[in-house]
């Protein structure tokens, strides 16, 4: 059964283009309890030795409309990808970079803010999770699901993911959904309508996330694998499957069926 406030929905994306200077990941749907559209974008650079992964709450520009953040399940706090050219490489998590905002009930937000002030805490320039119960996003490798054929060999994001065992991605790290990246106005109390979202006065990314890794020398973007899962809230039960474009078939807990959009 898919829990209102602390549910994590999954959405799997095929084929997101032909290789080039960047890989990129678009996704479009309705959450299953709060009816609100989303949209999510994740584009992968290679260059040298460097990977670079930019995730974005992109909910603002839906195909039906702009929508903002109103829920945990609307936010985006987790991204799953492979690398494979014989082998897959060892990454290192180098940096996280974004524009934190705080949220209030009932109040404007606080874009104002640089770091989350809770010990441990996480900065705009180092949303790295590096501790227990840290603020921020986990890096995890060698993971074991596979969907559709393909492994899902690496993953980062705010929440563990039980629903995905054995997967190893955890919430051993990560604290629930502060941190996770949020569709919205910087300022205002536009997206903060639902106490869920803001009553714990915790602490979001405006609208984009950059995550930097390296240990990828060798790879090109042709390596990256033409799956990719997007995550949304704080609890993962269910998973979205999109065996190809305008199809879907359920999953797990939640029976949640996704559309597809290709981004070339």
């Amino acid at each position: 059964m898919l829990r209102s406030a602390r549910a994590l929905a999954l959405a799997l994306v095929l084929l997101p283009g032909i290789a080039q200077a960047t890989m990129t990941f678009v996704f479009e749907s309705t959450t299953p309890d709060t009816l609100v559209d989303v949209r999510f974008q994740a584009d992968l650079t290679i260059s040298g030795d460097n990977l670079t992964v930019v995730l974005t709450n992109d909910s603002l520009n839906h195909t039906d409309g702009p929508s903002h953040s109103r829920n945990p399940n609307d936010l985006l706090t987790s991204f799953y990808f492979d690398i494979f050219d014989g082998a897959r490489p060892t990454l290192t998590f180098t940096g996280g970079t974004g524009d934190v905002c705080q949220f209030f009930n009932a109040a404007v937000d606080d874009c104002t803010v640089t770091r989350d002030q809770t010990v441990p805490g996480s900065t705009e320039t180092d949303l790295r999770a590096t501790s227990a119960n840290d603020d921020g996003w986990q890096l995890r490798q060698n993971l074991t699901m596979v969907m559709a054929t393909q492994a899902l060999t690496f993953g980062i994001g705010t929440a563990g993911n039980n629903s995905l065992n054995p997967s190893g991605f955890m919430g051993n790290i990560v604290d629930g959904f502060d941190f996770g990246i949020y569709a919205g106005t910087p300022g205002t109390a536009t997206e903060g309508g639902a106490p869920s979202l803001q009553g714990n006065n915790g602490y979001l990314i405006h609208n984009t996330a950059t995550f930097t890794f390296t240990g990828v020398s060798g790879y090109t973007e042709a390596d990256i694998g033409a799956i990719a899962l997007f995550g949304l809230g704080t609890a993962p039960d269910s998973t979205g499957l999109v065996p190809e474009p305008g199809a879907g078939s359920l999953l797990a807990l939640g029976l949640v069926a996704f559309a597809f959009r290709r981004r070339r």
